[in-house]
């Protein structure tokens, strides 16, 4: 645990044993106890401060406590391993987006460190600046097939599921999202993150700083994206689409 996450720990626990004496009209000496037994319970269920004050952790029998605990255990050690690995992938962005690993030397060494960690097929190209990143806690998943091209700046959430099939391309500044907020819980203080999934088929060609939003599933097979274009919505087979919001244009002859 890094002293950032102690510091975090020590603070609200403390601030929260103090509202907790508050609320029961409880002196100083209890608080300290409380303190101690919110410390305990994070330790040993890694259970947050607010977490124990929502749940009214101190006021539980202990076959109550080990039952509401082993159920914050589980998701805490989930909560853990999905932190870890954001730490790694923010490191390894770090790393390996720098423009140095464009250089003819060193860019065979970055794609195959993208190629390990993010489930890549063989002959695919990643400019400067590529980042592929997950939020929210989300479990989602990405799979990039065999000759896919990311230039220099393309963004790819894959809080949600996403899977890239072969010999795609993606122009400057693409932004692919696969995951949304839940505005109505939203607008009743939770914070709910929805993961939804894309399938971007073979061939497809996506323009310069062309965005496609959680609310697109699907690009077919040999689809364009102009540049520009905001894509809401699923895009057919050999489908031309441009605009704000994309729009069909075209059907390419096939």
């Amino acid at each position: 645990m890094n002293l950032r996450r102690l510091k975090q720990v020590f603070g609200y626990g403390w601030k929260h044993a103090g509202q907790i004496c508050s609320q029961e009209g409880q002196n100083t000496s209890r608080r300290i106890s409380i303190f101690i037994d919110i410390l305990r319970c994070f330790f040993k269920y890694r259970m947050w401060s607010n977490q124990y004050l929502k749940e009214r952790f101190y006021s539980l029998s202990p076959s109550e406590r080990e039952q509401i605990g082993a159920l914050y255990l589980e998701k805490g050690i989930q909560r853990d391993r999905w932190q870890a690995d954001f730490l790694a992938n923010q490191k390894f962005l770090l790393k390996y987006s720098s423009a140095k690993w464009d250089l003819a030397t060193r860019r065979s060494k970055k794609i195959a460190a993208y190629t390990k960690r993010y489930n890549m097929g063989k002959g695919c190209l990643v400019e400067h600046d590529v980042h592929f990143s997950r939020q929210h806690y989300l479990d989602g998943t990405i799979r990039i097939g065999n000759g896919v091209v990311f230039a220099k700046h393309v963004f790819i959430d894959y809080s949600g599921e996403v899977v890239i099939d072969d010999g795609v391309k993606m122009a400057n500044g693409v932004i692919i999202e696969s995951h949304h907020r839940d505005i109505n819980a939203y607008e009743q203080g939770k914070d709910i993150n929805i993961p939804t999934s894309i399938h971007i088929c073979e061939k497809v060609y996506i323009g310069s700083r062309a965005i496609i939003l959680d609310s697109c599933n699907y690009i077919g097979v040999h689809a364009r994206i102009g540049a520009g274009a905001v894509v809401t919505k699923d895009v057919p087979d050999y489908a031309v689409v441009a605009g704000v919001p994309a729009k069909v244009i075209r059907i390419l002859e096939h």
